[in-house]
C-alpha cells in the first residue's frame, strides 16, 4: 500500500511538471508586416510586430524560409522591441518569407508566428506607348489586403500616390509619362487593421527608340524625263526603313511614292519617273520610321527645277526657272548649258537670285551659213544649281539639274531671183536657197529648163547649181524654174516654186 502511494505521488508530480512547462511557453509576438524599404542598396526589409504579452520575455529570433528551410538569421534584444531591420536581400529577385518567435529568461521559445511574405514588384515598359505596367506578387501574412497604394517620382522629385486599387488587383498601367524622362515606383499594401507594408521599387527610364540626328534631301535633279532623288541619313538612328514622299506644294499633301528598309546605308539614291518634270515642279522629303511604326523625323524637302524657253524678236531665246530649294546652305549660283546638235556646253552662270536669262543665236545661224551646214531647227537648254559651302560641310556641294526646255524655230527661206556664173563673187557664181531651221533630211532641190526638162537635182541642203547642165555643159541664159521640198520641226512638208533667171556674162 506504501509503495502505491508512493508511486502516485511520484506520477502526479511528473503530471505537474509537464503542465507548468506548457504554461510557462512565452506569448509569441504578433507578426505586423514584412515590407521592403524601396530603393534601400543593398535591398533591405523592415520587420515590424507587436511585443509578446509574456512578461518575461527577453528578445525575439528572426527567421526566414529559404528554399522551404527556417533558418535564424538574427536575434532580437528587448521585450519591447519592435522592428528589426534586415539587410541581407541583396539582389531582390523574388518574393521573400519571414517568421518570429519571442523566447523568456529561460530560453524557451513560443511559437513560431505564421510567415509573412514581401511583395515583389516587376515592370515592363513599352516603347511604342511609352507605357509602364506594373505587376506585383500578393503580400500574404494578413487575412486580407485591404486596397493598395501606386507611389510614383521622377528623377528629381519625392514619392506621391498616383493611384489607389482594390487589395485582390496585382497590376497597373501607367500611362500619364512623359518621354525621356526616368521614374521610380514601389507598391504599398494596407491591411483591415491599417497596416502597411511596402515593395521594392523598380526605376523606369521612358526612352523612345533613337530618332536620326540628321535627315538630308540633298538633290532632286531632272534626267531623262524622270527626277533623280538623293538622301543623306544617319545611320546610327534606330529606324526600320524611310518612306519617301512627294507633294505639289511645299506645305501640300505629301504621299508615300517609295519605302526604303533601314540597310544601316549613309546614303539612298531613288528616281522617280511617275512624274512630268517638263511641265510640273514636285517637292520630296524623306521620313524615318521607328520600330513602332511611326515617323518620327522628316527631312528637308527639295524641288526640282522647272525650266521654261521660249523664242523672242531677232533670234532671242528667253528661259526661265523657279528657284531650286532647300538646301541648308543655299543656292551659290545657276549654271547655263545649251545643246545644239547634239553639243552640249556652258554658256554662262547666274547668281542665286536671278532666275532667267536672255541667249541670242544671230552667231550661231551665221557660223552655220558661213560653214555651210545645215542650221538646226531645234535649240534646248538646261540650267544647274550648284549648292553653297557652309561653314561646316556636311556632305559635299550638292547639284541639281533642271529638265532639257527646247525652242524650234519656223523655217526661214530666202532663194535669189537670178545669178551669174561670170561673177567675181563665189556666192554670186551658183544658185541655191537659203534655208534655215529645217530638218536636214529629207530635202530636195531642182531646177527645170523652159521646156520643163530637169537640169539638176539634190538632196544636200547645202548643194548649189552652178549653171551646168550634167556639170559639164554651161547652161542657156534664159529663165529657170526651181523646186524645193523641205520639213520643219513638227514633220510638216513645206513646197516652194517660183523662177529666176541665168547670167552667162
Amino acid at each position: 500500500m506504501i509503495k502505491r502511494i508512493f508511486f502516485l505521488i511520484i506520477l502526479s508530480l511528473a503530471i505537474s511538471n509537464i503542465g507548468l512547462g506548457q504554461i510557462d511557453i512565452p506569448d509569441a509576438p504578433k507578426f505586423i508586416s514584412a515590407s521592403i524599404i524601396p530603393e534601400s542598396n543593398p535591398t533591405s526589409v523592415h520587420i515590424k510586430w507587436l511585443p509578446s504579452d509574456s512578461l518575461d520575455v527577453q528578445g525575439y529570433i528572426v527567421y526566414q524560409i529559404i528554399n522551404s528551410i527556417t533558418e535564424t538569421i538574427d536575434t532580437v534584444w528587448g521585450r519591447e522591441t519592435t522592428e528589426y531591420i534586415y539587410y541581407g536581400l541583396g539582389n531582390y529577385q523574388q518574393s521573400e518569407k519571414f517568421r518570429l518567435v519571442s523566447f523568456d529568461n529561460q530560453y524557451y521559445k513560443s511559437n513560431i508566428t505564421s510567415p509573412h511574405t514581401t511583395i515583389y514588384l516587376a515592370h515592363e515598359y513599352n516603347k511604342c506607348n511609352k507605357n509602364v505596367s506594373l505587376n506585383w506578387t500578393n503580400y500574404e501574412g494578413w487575412q486580407t489586403v485591404k486596397e493598395c497604394n501606386i507611389y510614383r517620382r521622377n528623377i528629381e522629385g519625392t514619392y506621391e500616390r498616383i493611384a489607389k486599387v482594390s487589395g485582390d488587383k496585382t497590376s497597373y498601367e501607367d500611362k500619364s509619362l512623359e518621354a525621356n524622362n526616368t521614374y521610380y515606383y514601389y507598391i504599398e499594401a494596407i491591411s483591415p487593421e491599417n497596416y502597411k507594408a511596402s515593395s521594392n521599387s523598380i526605376k523606369v527610364k521612358t526612352e523612345a527608340y533613337r530618332a536620326p540626328n540628321f535627315l538630308i534631301t540633298s538633290q532632286a535633279s531632272v534626267k531623262d524625263n524622270k527626277i533623280d532623288l538623293k538622301f543623306v541619313v544617319d545611320n546610327t538612328a534606330e529606324i526600320i526603313e524611310f518612306r519617301i514622299q512627294r507633294a505639289t506644294s511645299p506645305d501640300g499633301d505629301y504621299k508615300t511614292i517609295k519605302v526604303v528598309q533601314n540597310t544601316s546605308q549613309d546614303v539612298i539614291l531613288i528616281s522617280d519617273n511617275e512624274i512630268d518634270p517638263n511641265n510640273e515642279i514636285y517637292y520630296y522629303r524623306i521620313a524615318s520610321v521607328n520600330p513602332c511604326g511611326d515617323i518620327n523625323a522628316y527631312s528637308n524637302y527639295a524641288c526640282n527645277i522647272l525650266l521654261k524657253a521660249e523664242t523672242a524678236e531677232d533670234l532671242n531665246h528667253n528661259l526661265s526657272w523657279n528657284e531650286y530649294q532647300q538646301w541648308a546652305n543655299g543656292v551659290f549660283n545657276y549654271k547655263i548649258y545649251r545643246i545644239f546638235d547634239n553639243i552640249e556646253a556652258e554658256i554662262d552662270v547666274n547668281p542665286n537670285n536671278l532666275f532667267d536669262y536672255t541667249y541670242n543665236i544671230e552667231w550661231y545661224v551665221k557660223y552655220c551659213h558661213n560653214l555651210k551646214i545645215n542650221t538646226s531647227n531645234k535649240y534646248c537648254y538646261y540650267v544647274e544649281a550648284v549648292e553653297k559651302q557652309g561653314e561646316i560641310a556636311i556632305i559635299s556641294k550638292g547639284r541639281s539639274r533642271s529638265n532639257i526646255a527646247c525652242v524650234y524655230h519656223e523655217p526661214v527661206f530666202w532663194i535669189p531671183n537670178a545669178f551669174n556664173v561670170s561673177s567675181l563673187e563665189p556666192e554670186n557664181k551658183v544658185f541655191k536657197p537659203i534655208i534655215s531651221f529645217i530638218k536636214e533630211e529629207p530635202y530636195e532641190f531642182s531646177v527645170y529648163n523652159r521646156f520643163g526638162m530637169k537640169v539638176f537635182e539634190t538632196n544636200d541642203s547645202q548643194e548649189a547649181w552652178d549653171g551646168k547642165i550634167n556639170k559639164t555643159y554651161t547652161a542657156p541664159s534664159q529663165y529657170y524654174t526651181y523646186y524645193v521640198k523641205y520639213f520643219d520641226f513638227n514633220d510638216k512638208q513645206h513646197i516652194k516654186t517660183g523662177i529666176f533667171f541665168l547670167f552667162i556674162k
